[in-house]
């Protein structure tokens, strides 16, 4: 099955590398992580996780 991705919020990394979001769902779905890369690091693409909201 094919899923169509939408950005829901971008965000930037700490000082540290670390970075966190909150996204609050409003129907059942999935999501990923999504890392475009810069001069130094190539990109990366995390496997989705189902989202089912009750």
């Amino acid at each position: 099955m094919l899923l169509n991705y939408s950005v829901v919020k971008t965000v930037r990394t700490g000082s540290g590398g670390a970075l966190k979001a909150t996204v609050t769902a409003s129907a059942d779905g999935a999501w990923r992580w999504v890392y475009k890369g810069d001069s130094t690091t190539g990109g990366a693409l995390a496997i989705g996780d189902s989202v089912d909201v009750k």
